[in-house]
Order: C-alpha cells, then sequence, then structure tokens
C-alpha cells in the first residue's frame, strides 16, 4: 500500500519549504542589513504603491475590454475590484497562482451567469498569456544584445530566450490545430499523462475554444486588451527601476526589463510552490550578482515587492469582505 499525502497537505508542505527558504535567505544576508536597505525607501513606498496599482488597472482596464466587447458588461471598477480581490488570492491561496483566476468568474456572477464569466476569464488569460510571452521574449533579447553579461549568466539568457520563441510558436501552433487532440496523442505513450489528460478534457478543450476564439474574433479590441496587458508587465519594469535606483544601483530600463523577465520566467518554472516565496528572492539574488551587484540589493528588491503586495492584499481583504455580502 502506497502511502500518499492530500493535495492540500502537498501544497502546504511546498508552501513551508518556500518560506523556509526565503527566511535562511534572510539571515545568510543579515537581518540588519535587509532591514537597513528597506529604511531607505520612506516616501518613496508611496511611488511604488502607485506603480503597483498602475499595474492592476491596465490588467482591469484589459478585461473591461474583453468582458464588455464578448460578453455582457460589466462595470469597470467592478472588474478593477475583483482583479485587485484575484490577485491577492494567487498570492495566499496555495493554488499554484491559478485559486484567484478562479475566483473571478464566480465573483461577477452576480453581474454575469457563470457560463459567460468563465469564458471571459479564460479569454483574458490567453491574451495575458500572449502579451507576457512577448514581454519575456523581448525583455531576454534586449538583455543579450545591450548588458554586458558574463558567461555564466550569458548561456542560461539564450537558453530561456530559445524556450521562449519555441513557446510562442507551440502556441500559434496549438492555437490552428488544437491543444486537446495533439496533447492527448503525445500521452498516449505514457497512460498516467494521458489519464491527467482524460480527466481535464473539458479545460483543454475550452482553452482550445478561446485560443480560437482569439484568432477568429481578433480585431483592434484585443489588440488593445493585447497592448494593456503587456503595458502592465511594463510598470513591473518600472518597478524595478525604481527600487535599484533608490538603492544606488545606476540600472536603466533594459536592465530592469531583463531583470524582470529573468525573475518571471523563475516564478513561472517553480509554479508549484506557492507564492514562489524563496523562488522570487533566489532569482533576483542571482541575476544582480551575475550583473555585478550585492546579493543583498537583489534580495531587498524582492522584498520591497513583497510588501507592496502585502499592503495590496490588505485592500482585497477589504474589498472581499464587502463582496462577499453582495454575491448572490
Amino acid at each position: 500500500m502506497k502511502f500518499k499525502l492530500p493535495r492540500t497537505w502537498t501544497k502546504m508542505l511546498l508552501g513551508g519549504v518556500g518560506l523556509l527558504l526565503f527566511a535562511y535567505l534572510i539571515l545568510r544576508i543579515g537581518v540588519g542589513v535587509v532591514l537597513e536597505n528597506v529604511s531607505r525607501f520612506g516616501a518613496w513606498f508611496a511611488a511604488i504603491l502607485f506603480v503597483g496599482a498602475a499595474w492592476l488597472f491596465f490588467q482591469a482596464c484589459a478585461w473591461t475590454i474583453i468582458q464588455n466587447a464578448y460578453f455582457r458588461k460589466v462595470p469597470f471598477f467592478r472588474l478593477f475590484r475583483v482583479r485587485i480581490i484575484s490577485d491577492a488570492l494567487n498570492i495566499l491561496l496555495p493554488s499554484a497562482s491559478l485559486g484567484g483566476e478562479a475566483a473571478r468568474a464566480y465573483l461577477i456572477k452576480g453581474n454575469v451567469p457563470l457560463k459567460e464569466g468563465i469564458p471571459s476569464v479564460l479569454f483574458d488569460k490567453t491574451v495575458e498569456f500572449v502579451a507576457s510571452t512577448i514581454f519575456l521574449a523581448g525583455g531576454l533579447l534586449l538583455g543579450i544584445l545591450f548588458i554586458r553579461m558574463p558567461e555564466g549568466l550569458l548561456a542560461p539568457a539564450l537558453i530561456c530566450l530559445a524556450a521562449t520563441t519555441v513557446g510562442v510558436v507551440l502556441l500559434i501552433f496549438f492555437s490552428v490545430r488544437g491543444f486537446y487532440d495533439i496533447v492527448l496523442k503525445i500521452s498516449g505513450l505514457f497512460p498516467k499523462a494521458q489519464r491527467w489528460v482524460l480527466n481535464r478534457e473539458e479545460q483543454l478543450r475550452a482553452l482550445d475554444g478561446n485560443l480560437r476564439l482569439l484568432y477568429a474574433r481578433a480585431n483592434l479590441k484585443t489588440a488593445a486588451a493585447l497592448g494593456l496587458h503587456f503595458l502592465a508587465r511594463l510598470t513591473g519594469v518600472v518597478e524595478v527601476l525604481i527600487i535599484l535606483r533608490v538603492l544606488g544601483v545606476p540600472a536603466d530600463f533594459v536592465q530592469a526589463w531583463f531583470i524582470s523577465a529573468v525573475v518571471i520566467i523563475s516564478n513561472t518554472v517553480f509554479f508549484i510552490l506557492p507564492g514562489q516565496w524563496g523562488i522570487t528572492e533566489s532569482a533576483s539574488m542571482l541575476v544582480l550578482k551575475g550583473l555585478g551587484h550585492p546579493a543583498a540589493i537583489g534580495l531587498t528588491l524582492s522584498v520591497i515587492r513583497r510588501i507592496r503586495k502585502l499592503a495590496f492584499v490588505c485592500l482585497a481583504l477589504v474589498f472581499f469582505m464587502t463582496e462577499k455580502k453582495d454575491l448572490p
């Protein structure tokens, strides 16, 4: 008889591992060093909070365009509030950053039925994925072309760029041919993988349908939503740039973009760890150290961004309590 941990316990265990790694990095660099760096921000936290709000604002604008163009109309500020809540849930829940996305359709079911809310969220996530892929490819390419990197950092960057490019090609290919049928055929070589695919037939076919919708009904509104999601990613670059400048690092926009791209890719690779605790910090430290800066700068960069996220979690909790009263 095989012992198998329940999924919830597995996720909690992984989350605990991430928190332990986070604590280890703080202790290794020195609590005093990190606190001293954090104390340098002061009023600059207001700018960081503003940039974080802009990120969520652009995402909400993109979702509003998609929702109101292809589905039943929902007021912008309603979707903006839900976007803030879903982002907080992605941080809090041990669900590989999917819990908040699943909650979006449920939170607006007072405005639209789930049969419209779910496709709306899936369509928005598809557009966001495309924008994020373009963002990552652009950041890696600019970094390789314009940043003098040591060989130890250049090789991984080239590999990530190649993988991202392959991802774009595969996205287009699967969008035309359909994810489910292709994945089902490939998984036939591995019985366990095929069972996993069969158990998720509905979700994969829904993804196929939304990708086809993206190409079949693509217009200026879809392009605008794509641009807004890309702009949201760029606000993350601005945040990195502000933090590095406050810490005394003479970084430019291209360097900040490259750092953002590397951290996002690291978080994506280790998506199974809730909140990517420890992973974000490790990636930030490694890329900053690779660019010739102290590891403490990379750790502080990540800590400041986490403080910003926690501030919005507090706001989201207030919104969520209000939403619970309004839910049907």
